[in-house]
């Protein structure tokens, strides 16, 4: 027990793109498609609504479940441990909306939620922890449960983004960044990592030098922004607009 809860991990780190990694992405791919084709199936508003607050729930604990071990490891500090991360933020922004149903927090949670998140997941900083260490399952939930708050209101609930939500998320991701300067300068910490490049393997490793890489960051957030957006693009272009925009009752 002490292996899971421990601030000193024994066991291995993780490695990224390892067995372990992959598995892990394959079990949550699999658990988010049980689960969506299961609603879909079922089709039911009260099953839906329970489903929401249930994955709202699950996030929000899993938050405070961290900020909770950082304290009672003795390893908390406002430097390192305010739940500001982009991913952090995406989980909040993602509780609010599942429990709310907000299209303008859909609206950036999908770009920067899920554009984030999937970042994560593919390239996570989990060193020194890894599996069957706690730090692991509080990792793969946060970061594989935003995934699946957007996926959910984009395939169960019927959200979808428009254009302009590129340009929304674009904003608030710039706004809460100036924030998130203050912040730094503050508590001499790195969120956002707009400061220094993480530690930890991620796609900043292929960026210039600070501070250029910062506005590289930039350019590289609207790129996603545009893959995330590309598949209704193309259905919009093929003439079959969604007639669910922006909510559509899929309940009984």
């Amino acid at each position: 027990m002490n292996s899971f809860f421990s601030a000193d991990f024994s066991g291995e780190p993780f490695v990224m793109f390892s067995t372990l990694h992959i598995i892990t992405l394959l079990v949550l791919a699999l658990l988010n498609a049980i689960l969506l084709t299961s609603l879909k199936r079922i089709n039911s508003r009260r099953v839906n609504n329970y489903s929401r607050r249930i994955l709202a729930g699950i996030l929000m604990a899993f938050e405070l479940l961290y900020e909770a071990w950082s304290l009672l490891a003795g390893v908390w500090s406002p430097k390192y441990h305010l739940p500001l991360q982009l991913c952090d933020l995406s989980l909040i922004l993602s509780s609010v909306m599942l429990l709310n149903r907000s299209y303008f927090i859909y609206e950036v949670t999908f770009f920067l939620g899920l554009g984030g998140a999937a970042q994560a997941l593919l390239t996570p900083g989990l060193a020194p922890y890894s599996f069957p260490h706690m730090m692991y399952f509080i990792f793969f939930t946060t970061h594989g449960g935003i995934v699946t708050a957007v996926l959910y209101m984009t395939l169960i609930e019927g959200y979808r983004p428009q254009l302009n939500s590129m340009i929304k998320a674009f904003v608030f991701c710039n706004i809460y960044m100036a924030f998130i300067a203050v912040v730094n300068s503050i508590t001499g910490g790195n969120y956002l990592f707009i400061c220094a490049k993480p530690g930890t393997a991620s796609l900043l490793d292929f960026l210039s030098p600070w501070p250029w890489y910062v506005a590289e960051l930039e350019a590289l957030g609207v790129i996603i922004f545009f893959i995330l957006y590309l598949p209704f693009l193309l259905k919009d272009m093929a003439g079959s607009r969604s007639t669910a925009f922006p909510y559509k009752s899929v309940g009984k």
